[in-house]
């Protein structure tokens, strides 16, 4: 039904519905046009369809991002909560372009903008919240919205055009907020793609403001803020791409902005209703009393939920940090902080953790290098000390030998001797192990080396029934190191294999490159070790097995720290044991 306004006839205030009486809604679903010659009501129907589809290309190629199988849990809610957020507006955008071409009730209105206010609120919760996989629920939110497509609950609103401004203020004030949130993205990673979504959200808002203000289809502000929704959307779509999805992280910076935003927006948003409704349906002066103290309580109760929602997740982890730092000597840095967040505080909570657990690691390995330093300088005292009697009895074995004659003197004078070059040798391995090691570093290949150490042990991994695997790495340079002391250290790996493992036993050698450093690696497939026994693997005269001075491990992490590098274990008891020598290839 086309209604024909002759001059001089005032509108009804809402430009849709002639208002009949407070409880009667018409069923008019053509609003008010300005004369022109073009026909806007089609091209505001192709406007929401075209923005319909923008949403739903966004949805698609979000959800398509969301299956590669590297993103972390987080990444993929927030991505899901951005691909609902757009699915919600693509919806709305639909069903408003359908009560229109259809000629609807134009009540049912309510229900899509309503539903653009939810996809804003979800797009909000996607970048702002640190934990968006406990935010999942909020797009199915829109099953509660519904039931405002039956006329039963769509005529309990007033006529839509006496609130359609409201509704506007609302969809622009949280356009608002994503523009707000965008900016400090880009401020937070310095990706420049969040400038162009902060744009296109900017766009949105400014023409929500636009259409806030009532006035006829066709009129110069209704035409520039149904132009720039579309250019807004558009916007958007050109601006999210994969690498910017995945670079969203929580911060307390969005966390901020959003909940003062949102502290601002609830009295006004009150204050606006009652206002409307004073237009509506005049309220008497018992009634204004009443609607200003209601407001206060809401900016009351407002201002208390959000600053009290501030305590508790910004202030408390800072305290918690606080109380482990002041108690950080007395718990024997043994204290971790229980990491809740993914914004700054949960950051600075990983740095924190991590500095306990280097700072327990150093003073470990000082008081280890202070127990070396300790056993180096008794073990050179002890082996100049043995020495000289030792050189004694080995004089007088030969003298006896040579000078008496006998088969029980020959026979003990041997056990003599063999005990004697024992005690030499561990003697020799002492002094050693106490001086320092001069290390002559030469272009060498440590691919050679490996194959020529497996040549060498070949024999007496075949009498053990062992295999002897290399695996020289193609990648690893020619480089400066003393080839010698690797070989040495090198020999001890894989005798040390040998012990371990039992008959059909494998050992693996391999070369290659990580992280700017030249690896050496040794596993096999034997006993394997306990956890208490990895502690104590590097000290001196440790050793786990029978026979053995428990020098040859100290020694080798010693020779690879004088290289610039270091010697490391993994091993699961019963699963075997894997030695990893890294030594920088660019020194």
């Amino acid at each position: 039904m086309l209604i024909i306004i002759p001059a001089g006839i005032q509108v009804a205030k809402n430009m849709q519905k002639p208002v009949v009486s407070n409880k009667v809604h018409t069923n008019l679903a053509v609003p008010y046009v300005a004369p022109s010659s073009m026909d806007w009501m089609s091209y505001h129907i192709t406007e929401e369809f075209f923005i319909t589809f923008i949403c739903a290309c966004i949805t698609i190629r979000a959800y398509t991002t969301s299956k590669s199988e590297h993103l972390s849990t987080e990444v993929k809610s927030r991505i899901f909560l951005i691909s609902s957020g757009f699915i919600l507006l693509g919806i709305s955008s639909a069903t408003h372009a359908s009560i229109h071409a259809f000629r609807l009730d134009l009540n049912l209105l309510y229900q899509t903008l309503f539903g653009y206010c939810l996809g804003l609120i979800t797009l909000i919760t996607a970048v702002s919240s640190d934990r968006p996989e406990n935010k999942n629920f909020i797009p199915f939110l829109y099953l509660l919205l519904l039931p405002l497509f039956h006329p039963v609950a769509y005529n309990i609103f007033p006529i839509f055009g006496d609130f359609r401004p409201l509704v506007w203020l609302f969809i622009s004030y949280l356009s608002g907020v994503i523009c707000m949130l965008y900016i400090a993205a880009w401020y937070r990673t310095g990706a420049r793609r969040y400038l162009y979504s902060s744009l296109g959200h900017a766009l949105i808002c400014i023409s929500s403001i636009m259409l806030f203000f009532p006035g006829p289809m066709g009129s110069r502000v209704w035409i520039y803020g149904h132009l720039l929704r579309p250019l807004g959307f558009t916007t958007l779509f050109f601006s999210m791409k994969l690498e910017d999805l995945t670079k969203l992280r929580g911060s307390i910076l969005y966390k901020t902005l959003t909940a003062f935003s949102l502290l601002a927006a609830i009295p006004l948003f009150v204050f606006g209703t009652v206002m409307f409704y004073e237009n509506v349906r005049p309220i008497d002066f018992v009634g204004r009393n009443w609607m200003v103290f209601i407001l206060l309580l809401v900016t009351l109760i407002s201002a208390l939920f959000f600053g009290l929602g501030l305590i508790i997740r910004l202030i408390r982890p800072i305290l918690k940090l606080q109380d482990s730092v002041n108690w950080l000597v007395e718990r024997e840095l043994n204290e971790k902080i229980e990491v809740t967040s993914n914004d700054e505080i949960g950051e600075l909570s990983h740095i924190y953790n991590e500095m306990v657990v280097k700072l327990r690691n150093s003073i470990s390995e000082k008081d280890r290098l202070n127990r070396l330093a300790a056993t180096g300088e008794l073990s050179a005292t002890l082996a100049h000390e043995i020495k000289n009697p030792l050189n004694a009895i080995s004089v007088a074995a030969t003298y006896l030998r040579q000078n008496y004659k006998g088969k029980l003197i020959n026979e003990f004078i041997k056990i003599i001797e063999s005990e004697a070059t024992r005690i030499n040798t561990l003697t020799t391995k002492l002094l050693n192990f106490a001086k320092p090691v001069q290390s002559e570093p030469v272009l060498s290949d440590l691919n050679a080396l490996i194959a020529e150490t497996a040549t060498l042990l070949k024999q007496e991994a075949l009498e053990h029934n062992v295999e002897i695997e290399i695996k020289p790495g193609d990648n690893v340079p020619v480089f400066p190191f003393d080839y010698n002391q690797i070989k040495q250290v090198l020999l001890n790996l894989v005798i040390n294999s040998l012990d371990a493992v039992n008959d059909n036993g494998r050992i693996r050698i391999e070369t290659g490159l990580n992280n700017g450093s030249v690896f050496l690696s040794v596993e096999d497939n034997g006993k394997g070790m306990s956890s208490k026994e990895m502690e104590n693997i590097f000290n001196p005269f440790y050793t786990t097995k029978t026979r053995g001075t428990g020098l040859g491990l100290a020694i080798s992490k010693k020779i690879a720290r004088e290289h610039g590098g270091d010697l490391f274990i993994q091993s699961l008891s019963g699963q075997g044991s894997k030695f990893t020598l890294l030594l920088p290839h660019n020194k």
